[in-house]
């Protein structure tokens, strides 16, 4: 038979659901799994967005939608922008997808020719590393290094960068690092992007998720909320830049699939809508009407679990810091830890992080536990030169959960 498509074979995936099923097997043979590898907030969709979303249906609104969304949801999301980013966003500047990888997809397809270059952080999200191999573009990582805080250091972005650059990917807060970028490096970013005229793709998913250094207050139909700092605040930089943002993270609605771009580049929305006709034509109305309903002056429920996060956060870095041969780094920023595991794999002779990953999911054969987590290796291709070894643990599920998980951990690498 004729061979299948050369740029498929280049595309990667997300381990994060890739290694769902050895988890799952594990289970099935009997193992009890502490789950700490998923970013799935643990709470539920708020009472708002549930009760819009119902009457949405008894008005039987099944039918197909226009393909950018509702009118109503960009306005709302267009408040919201305007809040949170200072920018004002006219609706039709709003396009709404299935979740944030549509956004990515339709970024780098429009924007980017074989052979242009994209620099993307690593380790990071590897939808920007799989997207940009399929299109054939020379992929330009970047590693985002501990002692940095998991941010790009501006000296090797400089390097990196030149008129061959087509597009630059942000994101921050980050996925697996918790990193965040400051004003200071979003100055340099901005300088960068005007000399050299190269889009950026900012994923700002987790931006309400924001702790500590770095959060900025603003206030949203008279709520306060701490959010980070964006390359939007930035002089002449919303002309450059495509805006990535959803509705899974900070209201719980993984399921739901609700993401959207926003840009002030009218030929790249245009293209962009062209994009969303060709490869998913609506969202569901239901969906779209509690996302709407989330937006609105209620923001209790959102800002409770940001609480949370917090609290959990410090809970586990105090934990991990205590487990010889790991070292946590504090984020400041999305639900996630990325503790250094480098003294525990030496010491217990495993090659990588992707070992001791495999272990720790069976660690105890006589009493059938484990608990699952991710490792450097599902977060992008490992660099030449990259030594030190990381895991990723969520801290979006439940506290009981994580403390749990944790102390298996310890138990694992300290028997």
């Amino acid at each position: 038979m004729k061979s299948f498509s050369k740029a498929y074979q280049r595309i990667g995936t997300e381990n994060a659901f890739a290694v769902g099923p050895e988890i799952a097997a594990r289970i099935k043979e009997g193992y009890d799994v502490t789950k700490l590898n998923i970013g799935e907030p643990s709470a539920n969709i708020a009472d708002t967005a549930t009760e819009a979303a119902i009457k949405s249906f008894q008005n039987h609104e099944t039918h197909y939608m226009p393909s950018g969304g509702t009118e109503s949801l960009r306005i709302a999301i267009s408040e919201y922008l305007k809040s949170t980013r200072g920018v004002a966003y006219h609706p039709d500047e709003i396009i709404m997808s299935p979740g944030a990888k549509g956004v990515i997809a339709g970024t780098m397809m429009i924007l980017v020719d074989p052979g242009d270059e994209v620099i993307y952080p690593t380790p990071s999200y590897p939808i920007y590393e799989s997207i940009a191999s399929y299109i054939g573009a020379k992929l330009m990582p970047i590693e985002v290094k501990e002692e940095k805080g998991f941010r790009y250091d501006i000296n090797d972005l400089k390097k990196a960068v030149s008129k061959k650059t087509k597009l630059l990917v942000i994101n921050s807060p980050a996925n697996p690092t918790g990193g965040v970028l400051e004003e200071s490096d979003y100055i340099e970013i901005a300088k960068l992007a005007k000399k050299y005229d190269f889009y950026i793709l900012a994923d700002e998913i987790y931006s309400r998720l924001a702790y500590g250094k770095g959060v900025r207050m603003v206030i949203h139909k008279g709520n306060k909320l701490p959010v980070t700092h964006s390359i939007l605040n930035q002089p002449g930089m919303a002309q450059r830049t495509i805006l990535m943002d959803g509705f899974s993270k900070i209201y719980a609605m993984t399921g739901l699939r609700l993401g959207f771009a926003a840009s002030k580049m009218k030929k790249f929305m245009a293209d962009f809508l062209t994009f969303a006709i060709n490869y998913w034509a609506c969202l569901p109305a239901p969906c779209m009407a509690g996302a709407e309903a989330v937006l609105g002056k209620d923001q209790k429920d959102a800002q409770n679990e940001v609480k949370l996060y917090e609290e959990k956060r410090d809970v586990a870095v105090k934990m991990l810091n205590d487990i010889e041969g790991i070292k946590c780094h504090k984020p400041n920023g999305a639900f996630y830890l990325f503790p250094n595991v480098t003294g525990v794999c030496k010491r217990l002779k495993l090659k990588d992080s992707e070992a001791l990953r495999k272990y720790l999911l069976t660690f105890d054969a006589k009493g059938k536990r484990g608990v699952a987590v991710l490792s450097r290796q599902h977060f992008g291709k490992k660099l030449t030169g990259e030594k030190e070894e990381y895991i990723r643990i969520s801290f979006a599920g439940p506290k009981k959960d994580l403390v749990e998980g944790i102390r298996r951990i310890k138990e694992a690498v300290e028997k």
